[in-house]
């Protein structure tokens, strides 16, 4: 018949006509805050890659290093460390570091380069020519955390040498968001 129309909408003639029950409404109320506390935490920087510092001084030396705190995979993980030798360096700089953190990183190049290196596990032992003048040593490593890297927390020590001996030493956590 001409002019006639229907009263059932076939787009909505499914959904329900009860309100959602209390756990739906909790969850959704969860889940956008969950949403929500994720941008404010990334508005602060607070998700970003970060930077961390730490120090030491014992038997005449001081040890700083600069490290990767917060990194993803892929990102630039740079890893400075200052040595200072109050009396002077003998004829070789040894700096040990745990071997664990080289497992995770695709390394570019050290500056200055290291003269000799060894393992001895846990352990990676680099020996650096000491500088032409001064009582300071600067040591930068540029690297990448290699792609496809799972989120993990990696615990690392660094130690000063001297006579194959742990003279001063300092520890620091690198954190691999995935």
């Amino acid at each position: 018949m001409a002019g006639e129309t229907t009263t059932r909408d076939e787009t909505t003639s499914e959904l329900r006509t009860t309100p959602p029950r209390r756990y739906a409404v909790w969850a959704r109320r969860v889940g956008t805050g969950v949403l929500l506390l994720i941008v404010v935490l990334a508005g602060l920087d607070l998700l970003g890659p970060r930077t961390g510092e730490t120090s030491a001084a014992a038997g005449g030396y001081e040890l700083r290093a600069e490290f990767p705190q917060v990194t993803r995979a892929g990102q630039p993980a740079p890893l400075r460390i200052t040595v200072e030798a109050l009396a002077g360096f003998g004829d070789t700089v040894q700096l040990r570091l745990c071997d664990e953190l080289f497992h995770d990183l695709d390394f570019q190049n050290w500056y200055p380069n290291p003269a000799a290196e060894t393992s001895q596990p846990p352990w990676v032992i680099y020996e650096f020519d000491p500088p032409p003048t001064g009582d300071v040593l600067e040591i930068s490593l540029d690297a990448r955390v290699a792609p496809g890297q799972f989120g993990a927390i990696d615990d690392c020590g660094l130690s000063v040498l001297v006579d194959d001996q742990p003279v001063v030493g300092a520890s620091f956590t690198v954190w691999r968001m995935p």
